[in-house]
């Protein structure tokens, strides 16, 4: 099962939460400010010591590394080293750029500032340290942007006796590093639009004797507006792959799905634009993952929920059903999970099979709840409850188990609990069946 990311951060703290439930606001506005641990303590002294204590650091908006202190063994001693990201506050220094500091561990644990440099941007997109290719020592992969996010470059460094080089730049929307030919060997992929042509092409850069390559590239769909969100993962027969949700100027998301197989990049949704592309479109917020954590990642479609298929998609009051897809080598997308699906409380609960086009969902205004009902032909005839999931205060979960409601996930102070209703009526579920089917989602 994933996590929320916003609970696999590790230096992100959830605040406490103020009533009794969160249900109707979601989880977001929750997170405290950064707090450092021992190890960063100590590299973010030693970097004071160095540069002053007018400082400000940087944390990466995207990828696995989110923090400003970035520790790893970067070169061939056999001690660590840390990346630390910071801004200088006085004009004098700032030059409107993140600076990158080095930082050595010596053998008796002491951090000691030995190599300083400006990045490309004033914003520290993310961080990547790989070895790339048949390369035996890391690479050092930073992307970095504008203040608004929307132009966007990486630097890839080597570092060794205590310099830091630069080997290779590029303009990128998506970048991932992946094993994307599934021969054992990191590979980078990148996204990236031409500001003239307004053309979107994926390529494939490879490392070979230390030198980064472009192994191939093709074409992405046209009629993009913005990149929204990408994950790397498997297809249902599991390639590799890189998924890329993508706002069209129509406005609903749609997914590519770009591989590599004989030895060139794969991107269907191009060569069966007709047939795939129309499958994947959804509202905004409806974003690709590995919702259950298989490696395989999945699609999204939305369709209304049973009752609600006059409402209009304006209406806030209109619930909708959420069918996952999985790709498949044979150029098609079929079915796996069809649930409920509120992105403002983080939470997934996929139905039972027999649930299909015979269970619908309301919204309790007071709490918040997601309460679900056999569906009895139009909404107000749907009366038989069947379930109610609700996302609360940890500290207050007394009061619910009191009365009736049973802990199904429990993240840091966030507790998903349940209540189970009409168990005995034909469509009805036991809590196993629905711990089985909630999923936390990022």
């Amino acid at each position: 099962m994933k996590r929320l990311s916003v609970m696999i951060i590790s230096f992100l703290m959830i605040s406490g939460l103020c009533g009794c439930s969160i249900g109707q606001s979601g989880i977001d506005g929750l997170l405290s400010a950064p707090k450092l641990t021992e190890e960063q303590s100590e590299i973010h002294q030693a970097l004071i010591q160095h540069v002053g204590n007018d400082i400000s650091l940087k944390y990466p908006k995207s990828g696995g590394n989110r923090s400003a202190f970035v520790v790893e063994n970067i070169d061939s001693e056999p001690t660590e080293e840390a990346i630390v990201f910071f801004q200088y506050n006085d004009p004098e220094n700032d030059t409107g750029t993140v600076m990158v500091e080095i930082l050595d561990q010596n053998s008796n644990g002491d951090w000691k500032a030995v190599y300083e440099f400006p990045g490309a941007g004033p914003v520290v997109d993310q961080i990547n340290i790989n070895n790339l290719g048949h390369d035996d020592k890391p690479s050092i992969i930073i992307g970095y942007s504008t203040l608004n996010l929307e132009e966007k470059q990486f630097q890839i460094y080597s570092y060794n006796e205590g310099q830091m080089s630069s080997i290779y730049t590029d303009e990128y929307s998506i970048m991932h590093i992946i094993d994307l030919a599934g021969d054992g060997h990191n590979d980078i992929i990148t996204v990236s639009t031409d500001a003239e042509t307004g053309k979107s092409t994926a390529s494939l850069l490879r490392s070979e004797s230390g030198k980064i390559v472009s192994v191939d590239s093709i074409a992405m769909t046209s009629g993009t507006s913005a990149y929204v969100s990408s994950a790397i993962g498997k297809t249902a027969d599991g390639s590799s792959a890189l998924f890329v949700d993508a706002t069209k100027s129509t406005g609903v998301i749609q997914t590519e799905v770009v591989s590599y197989s004989y030895k060139k990049l794969q991107n269907p949704m191009v060569t069966f634009s007709n047939k795939l592309m129309k499958q994947t479109s959804r509202p905004s917020q409806y974003l690709s993952s590995d919702i259950d954590g298989d490696s395989v990642v999945e699609i999204p479609e939305t369709q209304a929920a049973p009752g609600y298929e006059e409402y209009n998609d304006s209406d806030s009051n209109k619930q909708y059903l959420t069918t996952w897809k999985v790709y498949k080598d044979s150029y098609s997308l079929r079915d796996k999970y069809t649930g409920y699906y509120k992105i403002s409380d983080g939470y997934a609960f996929m139905f039972p099979k027999d649930w299909k086009n015979k269970v619908t969902v309301k919204i309790d205004e007071a709490s918040g709840e997601a309460v679900f009902y056999k569906y009895g032909k139009t909404l107000n005839k749907s009366s038989t409850e069947l379930l109610r999931i609700n996302v609360v205060d940890s500290n207050k979960i007394g009061e619910y188990i009191n009365n009736g409601y049973k802990s199904v996930r429990v993240s840091d102070q966030i507790t998903y609990i349940v209540k189970i209703s009409n168990s005995d009526d034909e469509l009805g579920i036991d809590f196993d069946s629905v711990k089985n089917n909630l999923y936390l989602t990022d």
